[in-house]
């Protein structure tokens, strides 16, 4: 099937994006509400942090860190395959 891989990965990233939107409400919630109470010596630009900003921010972090993910080798390789004994 040609170019079901294209449609796989849209797919992928329209979820990701579903996802940093619902994701990006109560977080927004949480930190206009705690950050001018608790982190004041912050310039008012990280104090009060708009919606679509916190999208794009879950957005950038969840692509590096798939690509962190991807170009990391694996520490720990578990083989559970059995050896036939002789």
């Amino acid at each position: 099937m040609f170019g079901l891989e294209y449609v796989l990965a849209l797919i992928k990233v329209l979820f990701k994006v579903g996802f940093a939107i619902v994701v990006a409400i109560p977080f927004g919630i949480a930190w206009n509400a705690i950050a001018p109470v608790y982190l004041s010596f912050l310039p008012e630009l990280y104090l009060n942090i708009p919606y679509w900003h916190l999208v794009g921010i879950i957005l950038v972090a969840g692509f590096v860190g798939d690509l962190i993910q991807s170009l990391t080798p694996t520490l720990v390789k578990i083989d559970n395959s059995a050896k036939a004994e002789k």
